[in-house]
């Protein structure tokens, strides 16, 4: 049997996490961290999303993002930057550094990020509804 790697309760009935993210200037080692509250999104098919904010963190490990368009639920086509990032923890989970390499795109004003499907695919993740839990195997 899988062992269970976390369990979260849900958060204002979604399924949220906290999260660490690193970016890495690979030409000056310079590093930028940050951590975040992602919702587990399964429409998501992306790696994370966060608010447009977090390119003032990006920037700091002197990274200019790339300018791009994304299509958000319902087929809205919307501005947003991306880079490579690096996923260092979900939740008390921390992975093998540097971390799984993902697609961060940072875009629009919400409080909270979005947890993707080129994130989930590497686990097992169960949600409990009726429960309110979400777990990691």
């Amino acid at each position: 049997m899988t062992s269970r790697l976390f369990q979260r309760a849900y958060t204002r009935e979604k399924p949220f996490v906290s999260v660490r993210i690193s970016v890495v200037n690979p030409y000056t080692s310079t590093i930028s961290t940050f951590d975040d509250r992602c919702w587990v999104d399964t429409g998501f098919f992306g790696g994370i999303h966060v608010p447009e904010f977090r390119i003032s963190d990006v920037r700091t490990a002197n990274i200019t993002p790339r300018l791009t368009t994304v299509t958000l639920a319902g087929g809205v086509r919307a501005r947003a930057h991306e880079c490579l990032a690096y996923l260092q923890r979900i939740e008390s989970l921390a992975l093998p550094s540097p971390g799984m390499e993902v697609e961060l795109i940072m875009q629009g004003r919400s409080s909270y990020g979005l947890l993707g499907l080129e994130v989930l695919r590497r686990w097992i993740v169960k949600f409990n509804g009726p429960s309110q839990l979400l777990e990691f195997y």
